[in-house]
């Protein structure tokens, strides 16, 4: 997922989070660390201790060690996040002709769906105009909108209900890479009110 999700020389960051304890641990650094086997079996060991596993959605600047919106470098994804109701969503955004087919869902657990678009030529402000439009139209989690959003990685165990949850991946068009104008234009942000 992380090879597909990304390119080469992207930087991202890794968040870790034990919904028992409260704890989180945060990795930042080239997608190359993140791909080697070693990295995996630590995600494994700490995943097994009952640590959620997540991703950012978006690259971050190279040397920076942070996951704030102002640490994102490029916009990789248009992210959707619904906690319920996913195949319903799913069905709706298969009707939607203005919208292209996502470039992959993640099912987080039963019926819950992160769906992603790969894309380019979007900015932060952008994009999150975007992600809450389009939130707010399908009735998805319109908290799941900045350009410092999180998704599971693929492959490891949703420890947050029990019982847990393999997070699994669906591919649909992972090749292309959509541009602003494959999506509906957001509505401006309302001007700030005088002082």
């Amino acid at each position: 997922f992380l090879r597909t999700a990304f390119e080469p020389d992207d930087w991202i960051a890794v968040f870790l989070k034990s919904y028992e304890t409260g704890r989180a641990v945060q990795r930042v650094g080239p997608v190359s660390i993140f791909l080697e086997p070693r990295f995996h079996a630590w995600l494994r060991a700490m995943n097994a201790r009952k640590y959620n596993c997540y991703v950012g959605a978006n690259s971050i600047r190279p040397g920076v060690r942070a996951r704030t919106k102002d640490s994102i470098g490029t916009v990789r994804h248009v992210f959707l996040e619904t906690d319920g109701d996913g195949h319903q969503l799913l069905a709706a955004l298969a009707g939607r002709p203005d919208l292209p087919a996502p470039s992959y869902t993640i099912e987080s657990s039963p019926n819950r769906f992160h769906v992603l678009w790969r894309v380019t030529g979007f900015t932060t402000e952008y994009v999150e105009r975007l992600q809450k439009h389009l939130a707010r139209e399908l009735g998805t989690d319109t908290a799941a909108t900045p350009c410092s959003q999180t998704t599971r990685i693929p492959g490891y165990r949703n420890q947050k209900r029990s019982p847990t949850h393999l997070v699994t991946v669906r591919y649909h068009s992972t090749e292309d890479r959509y541009a602003p104008a494959f999506f509906p234009t957001p509505p401006e942000p309302p001007p700030p009110s005088p002082k």
